[in-house]
């Protein structure tokens, strides 16, 4: 909900699917139903690894976007996917790493640059997922979409 209403400017987070695997309480599946721009995906997979407010929170976070989504022409721009993640060692938290499918790995830092590295952190892997696997928990949008919704008179009537 918190990242929905940092970005509520944005179309982007209006409609974030959460799913939980089935069989698990830590496994979880994010969807966008407005597909970001790949800067604020890479904004949002930043958040999610470093939550406002929450201390000592040490997840998993992969995120995978299609190349044919991207309008600019990036040096990573390769193949159908790239993953992006945040790097063991990130001290900065403000830029996150991405793999294609290639294995080259680059930092993308959000200042707006990108860089090459001369090392592979992570090799890219596609990370199946089934969503006959997963239950759907919620939907969530930016609270003033929300507000905005609930303010329809349930007694109003045409």
């Amino acid at each position: 909900m918190n990242l929905a209403n940092l970005y509520a400017n944005t179309e982007f987070v209006r409609g974030i699917q959460l799913f939980r695997k089935k069989g698990t309480t830590d496994s979880f599946l994010i969807l966008f139903t407005n597909t970001p721009d790949i800067e604020r995906f890479n904004y949002f997979v930043n958040y999610i690894e470093y939550p406002i407010g929450l201390e000592n929170h040490s997840p998993f976070t992969r995120g995978f976007y299609r190349t044919d989504q991207i309008d600019k022409n990036y040096d990573f721009k390769n193949g159908d996917w790239i993953m992006v993640f945040i790097s063991k060692t990130d001290k900065e938290y403000d830029n996150v790493h991405i793999t294609n499918s290639s294995n080259r790995n680059f930092v993308f830092d959000f200042g707006g640059s990108v860089k090459a590295l001369n090392l592979i952190e992570e090799k890219f892997e596609l990370i199946a997922t089934d969503i006959e696997n997963y239950n759907h928990i919620i939907d969530i949008y930016p609270s003033k979409d929300f507000e905005q919704k609930n303010l329809k008179s349930w007694w109003k009537f045409w």
